[in-house]
């Protein structure tokens, strides 16, 4: 389960490879928890003030984190749509007006295919890379 929590941080910045629907949902729900928390420290360090308050290096931590979030969801999207054998250009399905969002959505609770497809090995089957490398070594 730990492995599940760490491996989309250790990524953050991979389109290659694949990830399950457990994996893509537990990450996104660190991130809106981590971008909340940050926020509201942020609030609770500006004060009465709001927003106006935080200043300029609270800003810039603010966008910054926002850009990392943002970065990091859409490499984890890409992998949850590759462990489907689709390619990540069907991220931009979800700008499709009206009905985008419902098929994005639904597009990430679609289960994997199993077994190995041709964007790697299967992540609920674990990785054999090192196992086979054992074998020849």
């Amino acid at each position: 389960m730990l492995d599940i929590i760490i491996r989309p941080w250790l990524h953050a910045f991979t389109f290659q490879g694949r990830a399950t629907r457990t994996e893509y949902w537990l990450f996104a729900l660190q991130l809106v928890i981590v971008i909340a928390c940050e926020f509201i420290l942020l609030l609770g360090a500006a004060g009465s003030s709001g927003l106006a308050g935080i200043g300029i290096v609270g800003a810039i931590i603010l966008i910054a984190s926002f850009v990392f979030a943002f970065i990091a969801n859409l490499t984890a999207t890409v992998r949850r749509l590759h462990d489907q054998d689709k390619t990540g250009w069907f991220y931009l399905v979800q700008f499709i007006p009206m009905v985008g969002g419902l098929i994005f959505f639904v597009l990430t609770l679609w289960p994997g295919t199993p077994g190995e497809n041709s964007y790697g090995y299967d992540p609920r089957e674990g990785d054999y890379s090192g196992s086979m490398a054992r074998v020849f070594s």
